[in-house]
């Protein structure tokens, strides 16, 4: 009944700056480049270019670039001003702000999501939130 198909390919990104997952950084990471990221990070990471966080790529900090793919997972807030993409292996804990949103099926976004296009107005949707109460035992 349903296509068991292969995950989608994210858009390529080709990055300037390589970080491999050998690197741990702690403060702030700030670059004009396409950045490829798969170290752990505890800090703010921002760029005026594109940013691939791969599979094994952490990062505890808020992240900034122009578009931004994450394969690993961000504690943070994430501003694009293009698109963001998360992919199934992906997990976002935070608030965004972005020009488009992409979730592969598995990829996970925890936070409030505000999607901007040409128009001035933003839309604001909020994403994994879940209330449960529990029925008191009578």
């Amino acid at each position: 009944m349903f296509d068991k198909r292969s995950p989608r390919e994210a858009a390529p990104i080709v990055a300037e700056t390589v970080l491999s997952n050998q690197i741990k950084l702690e403060g702030r990471l700030q670059s004009t480049s396409n950045i490829r990221f798969d170290g752990e990070m505890n800090g703010d990471l921002t760029t005026e270019g594109d940013l691939s966080v791969g599979e094994h790529g952490r990062v505890k900090g808020n992240v900034s670039g122009r578009n931004v793919v994450v394969g690993g997972s961000i504690h943070g807030n994430v501003s694009t001003s293009g698109r963001l993409e998360i992919l199934a292996t992906g997990k976002v804990f935070g608030d965004i702000v972005v020009g488009s949103l992409i979730i592969d099926e598995g990829g996970i976004l925890r936070g409030k999501s505000a999607v901007h296009g040409e128009e001035a107005h933003a839309s604001v949707v909020s994403v994994g939130v879940r209330t449960e109460v529990a029925a008191a035992a009578a």
